[in-house]
């Protein structure tokens, strides 16, 4: 690889880190502006979001094999 690629893959390195780092800080101060309360809403409903994509996967999981199922006994 040339000496100018590598500095080039070195300044993208740069660039996505220096990124990761400024949006980090940006969030880092939003929470710390934030009441206790919003960060409790917050952290709520993140993990209802959670519990109930969980659940929705569960039952699509069960729905699939069922299908899959009956696809094979189809075939045979």
């Amino acid at each position: 690889m040339s000496v100018i690629g590598k500095w080039a893959l070195q300044g993208v390195a740069v660039f996505v880190v220096a990124w990761m780092a400024t949006v980090a800080a940006q969030w880092s101060a939003s929470v710390v502006k934030s009441t206790s309360s919003d960060r409790l809403a917050a952290l709520s409903s993140v993990r209802l979001s959670t519990e109930s994509m969980a659940a929705s996967v569960g039952k699509k999981a069960k729905g699939d094999a069922v299908a899959l199922g009956t696809v094979s006994e189809g075939n045979e």
